[in-house]
């Protein structure tokens, strides 16, 4: 119990994955400017299926808010990126497209992600980068059941600080 009321921020999980965060998306960002790709719309282009896929659904595969979502929806289409129709089997449902402007963004925006996660390969090694995408999976497994996480028992305190 004393490692946990020690605990220095640097010792938690989410400090090094906001880090890491911070500094990959900063570095995608700039790539992305520079092929002229808002990074705002990276993630977008490479979720939008061929098919076409439901603007309901693009929010949660990315951890996006609706609010934001839609902003960058009405971004793309006003680049003439994406279109949005009715879903030919339920009026009610839209459907995200790409058009071939958007295809081709989503070809860079695909190459950039690649280039980036292999670069990573290269230099951390193949079987760092398994394992760690493999622990990364388990820990979002268990990120999935916040009810085995957090215990619903109040805390016990510990009264030797």
């Amino acid at each position: 119990m004393s490692y946990l009321v020690s605990m220095k921020p640097q010792d938690t999980i989410d400090f090094h994955l906001r880090w890491g965060w911070t500094k990959l998306s900063k570095l995608y960002s700039a790539e992305a400017e520079r092929r002229g790709i808002p990074f705002s719309f990276v993630f977008i282009l490479l979720h939008t299926e061929k098919s076409g896929t439901p603007s309901t659904k693009l929010g949660p595969k990315m951890g996006m808010e609706s609010t934001s979502l839609s902003r960058s929806l009405r971004g793309l289409e006003t680049m003439g990126w994406i279109e949005r129709r009715p879903d030919p089997m339920d009026k009610r449902m839209v459907r995200v497209y790409l058009t071939q402007t958007g295809i081709a963004a989503r070809r860079e925006a695909r190459d950039l992600v690649i280039t980036v996660n292999q670069r990573l390969r290269d230099l951390l090694g193949g079987d760092a980068v398994d394992r760690l995408l493999h622990e990364i999976k388990r820990l979002n497994e268990v990120l999935d059941q916040p009810d085995v996480l957090i215990s619903t028992q109040p805390p016990i305190l510990d009264n030797r600080t």
